[in-house]
């Protein structure tokens, strides 16, 4: 019997493994730092249709991967911001519109470009213990040219304790802290 135990045990390792689990980068927007410098200008975010589409893998625990879209999770966090920081934000759904540029009046666009990882310590559970969150947020200006540009990372980390009631929560902490870095960052800029 412990022989039959073992092998259906090792079976379900094997058959296990590999797999990717979904995951949510969403950060609670109610918890990203406030702009304490609001500008008058009206700016606009471009999101190309494959970046939303794009579904990325990265390492969990058991040997599986999870799985998740880092623009169309966080397209709300980075609407927020930049809506907390101007006057006006608008998605962009092509950047060779100039009308609608124009009609507008829109100043900058904003070109989010997202990196992920993540890891995790643990040999029985998927979810990532550890994520790591890299946000380069470049903005145009009417032009065309690059008016600024910054790179935040945020980093993630959460125990079996925590993340037993959300899988999603090494990766949420770290889109918060990146995002909330951000903050900082057009806080800082001549926006």
């Amino acid at each position: 019997m412990k022989f039959i135990l073992n092998l259906f045990f090792l079976f379900s390792v094997v058959v296990l493994s590999g797999c990717a689990h979904q995951i949510s980068l969403n950060p609670d927007t109610e918890k990203l730092q406030v702009t304490e410098k609001k500008s008058a200008s009206i700016v606009g975010y471009y999101i190309s249709e494959d970046d939303i589409k794009k579904q990325v893998k990265t390492p969990g625990g058991g040997g599986d991967n999870v799985s998740y879209k880092p623009y169309k999770d966080t397209e709300a966090a980075l609407y927020t911001v930049l809506s907390n920081k101007f006057e006006n934000v608008y998605k962009i759904e092509s950047l060779t519109d100039s009308a609608f540029l124009k009609d507008k009046n829109i100043k900058y666009v904003f070109i989010p470009t997202i990196t992920t990882n993540s890891s995790s310590d643990s040999l029985f559970t998927w979810p990532p213990t550890e994520f790591t969150f890299t946000l380069n947020c470049k903005a145009l200006n009417n032009d065309g040219d690059i008016a600024w540009n910054k790179e935040v990372k945020g980093f993630g980390k959460a125990e079996f304790d925590e993340f037993k009631s959300d899988f999603s929560l090494s990766a949420k902490r770290a889109t918060e802290e990146a995002f909330s870095k951000l903050v900082v960052e057009l806080d800082n800029s001549n926006l």
